[in-house]
């Protein structure tokens, strides 16, 4: 889609489907396969007061511990969603699908439709943040995704943005199948992932 940096509103500027919000980018990092932000993973010095009154920092080693507020965070698959749809600059009538609980058959095929604001163009961001780019075949063949009129087509492949089109629409007939293969992989990855973290600071 075409966007004139002119019609963007203050704070805001050309992303790939229109006008997107700017922001502080984050430092992002991988964990276990997952994009997480790594002041989410990692947290952030806090000021502390001490009996004087003065601020201190958290010492480094503190700084290092993971907490239960971060690993609950970091262990709810809709922080990685949102966080990928932010990265991939998708515009504000999009974000609010950039959850597993907004995006939905129903949203998609209004997009299909063109009856949402949120371009059909973004729905491959969509999935592709949703997959967390990773291959959930293994889940989507137990669960019958293939087994549309759109066959294989559905199956979601590792790390690839698929421009989505008419002849997929099929695949939504098993919609939230394929959403809970990408939930529930997201969720295990990061538990297995930082329980030992946990245990060790905790």
């Amino acid at each position: 889609m075409s966007c004139n940096q002119a019609s963007c509103q203050p704070g805001y500027s050309c992303g790939h489907y229109g006008c997107a919000r700017n922001r502080a980018r984050s430092a992002l990092t991988r964990k276990d396969g997952i994009v997480v932000p790594i002041e989410e993973f990692i947290n952030q010095s806090i000021p502390l007061r001490n009996i004087y009154g003065f601020e201190r920092k958290k010492l480094a080693q503190e700084e290092n511990k993971l907490d239960y507020t971060t690993y609950a965070k970091l262990t709810n698959p809709k922080l990685s969603v949102r966080q990928c749809c932010e990265d991939r600059r998708l515009p504000d009538a999009c974000l609010g699908k950039c959850h597993f609980n907004s995006y939905s058959k129903q949203a998609l095929q209004e997009m299909f439709f063109k009856n949402d604001p949120c371009p059909i163009e973004a729905a491959s961001d969509l999935q592709y943040c949703a997959a967390q780019g990773r291959d959930h075949i293994p889940c989507c063949v137990r669960n019958g995704i293939h087994t549309t009129l759109a066959g294989e087509k559905c199956l979601t492949r590792a790390g690839k943005v698929t421009k989505l089109d008419y002849s997929y629409l099929p695949c939504y007939d098993r919609f939230e199948n394929m959403k809970r293969c990408f939930f529930d992989e997201i969720k295990i990855r990061m538990e297995t992932k930082l329980r030992p973290r946990l245990k060790e600071d905790s």
